[in-house]
């Protein structure tokens, strides 16, 4: 009975609502995103031979948001959310489609793969905060829960499929392919994203000025300690630990003859230990929530020295998966922790920082890694930087068992 009741519920919110139709389209944008990034770090190993510049590849995919993401979050509570999307998915489009005629026509290069990398990442980070927003305005909100549980699992689903289609295309079609593909998928989304009809909401006086506004959420975080501790313990694992999966053309090149071929069996391997995780998060108080969130990124540090040790190809997906795993518990229940525990009228700027760190700290972290492993060995880096990790979590282990205790209380 139960499972019919889940079934009619997610069929209606598939098939009864606009994000049926917005689920649609992003999982196939998704999916031409991961091929066109693959892609990139590919052509970029290819040509330099370098972790460094793979690093700075992700850099530029990742660390706009440390700029924006403020910004973004206040923006989504200012400004009407679905023309920002529509508009920043445009000019995806249009950058997509110079990027492949830029490949086609032999101008493209490691400066301008940078730059249209960083041009996209820029998109990502000023529309992230208001996207996540949007589900609430094309779903009721007994079912906002649901919908945000299904676009978790298309978003790793498509970074399962994306680059194992990316390996397959490069290999026996070519790679422009994979840029022409993304560039086809953005312009669909794009139509579908204008297309949408979405329920109003109320915005955020525009009376109080806006960096007002920032700093507001700004000091929330910082004067509550739970807050802070998690979102320290995901600063140390996004930086130290997740960093680390955005090394998989170099992992790949040390353990598999084929580097495109290993490339892909490790990220989709990745992806799909991230599905895992995702899929099996039970219901937890706010405390164990809490306590659990070091514990997982100390199981990616672990997971991230076997994967940059072994030169076995086999052992290695077994680690991606690991990691992948890992890496999405930690981040799952530490948005899930700052759901719960933040007031409603705060929770978007709060969600910002979280876009913050989620993506500037891998983005500043593979920069560093990829620098170290140019000097001395990708595992020696890694090996660094995860003792960094356990350190800093071992000395945060006291702080955040007491403050448990009070969370717990509270709860």
């Amino acid at each position: 009975m139960a499972s019919r009741i889940y079934q009619s519920a997610m069929a209606r919110v598939l098939f009864q609502t606009q994000f049926g139709i917005y689920l649609f389209g992003n999982t196939f944008s998704l999916i031409g995103t991961w091929m066109q990034r693959i892609a990139a770090s590919w052509l970029v190993w290819d040509w330099t031979g370098s972790a460094f510049w793979v690093g700075m590849l992700a850099a530029c995919d990742l660390i706009p948001v440390v700029v924006i993401a403020p910004f973004a979050g206040v923006a989504a509570d200012r400004w009407e959310r679905k023309r920002m999307n529509v508009i920043a998915q445009a000019l995806s489009a249009a950058n997509t489609i110079a990027l492949t005629l830029a490949f086609v026509t032999g101008a493209l290069g490691l400066g301008s793969i940078l730059f249209f990398t960083l041009f996209q990442g820029i998109l990502t980070a000023a529309t992230q905060p208001s996207r996540f927003a949007m589900v609430q305005q094309m779903v009721p909100r007994q079912d906002v829960g649901r919908a945000v549980g299904l676009n978790s699992s298309c978003v790793n689903i498509a970074r399962l499929v994306g680059p194992s289609m990316a390996g397959l295309l490069i290999l026996h079609v070519g790679i422009g392919w994979v840029f022409a593909i993304n560039a086809a998928v953005t312009l669909v989304f794009t139509v579908i994203l204008s297309r949408l009809r979405l329920m109003a909401v109320d915005q955020m006086p525009k009376t109080t000025a806006f960096l007002a506004q920032m700093v507001e959420g700004f000091a929330h975080v910082f004067r509550t300690l739970p807050l802070r501790l998690i979102f320290l313990a995901m600063l140390f694992g996004g930086g130290l630990v997740r960093a680390v999966a955005e090394m998989m053309p170099v992992v790949a090149a040390q353990a598999f003859e084929e580097t495109v071929t290993g490339l892909a069996v490790l990220t989709g391997g990745s992806a799909l230990g991230a599905i895992v995780a995702g899929l099996t998060v039970g219901k937890a108080s706010h405390a164990r929530l809490f306590v659990a969130t070091p514990m997982w990124w100390a199981l990616g540090g672990m997971a991230a020295l076997v994967l940059t040790y072994t030169g076995h190809a086999g052992l290695a997906s077994v680690a991606a998966f690991a990691l992948g795993g890992a890496i999405t518990r930690g981040l799952v229940i530490t948005q899930t922790f700052i759901q719960l525990t933040t007031p409603s009228m705060l929770r978007g700027r709060a969600l910002s920082v979280y876009s913050l760190i989620a993506r500037g700290s891998p983005a500043l972290g593979a920069l560093a890694i990829g620098y170290a492993a140019d000097r001395v060995g990708l595992f020696s880096a890694v090996t660094m930087s995860s003792g960094l990790l356990f350190a800093a979590l071992l000395i945060m282990a006291l702080p955040i068992w007491r403050a448990s205790r009070h969370i717990g209380e509270e709860s």
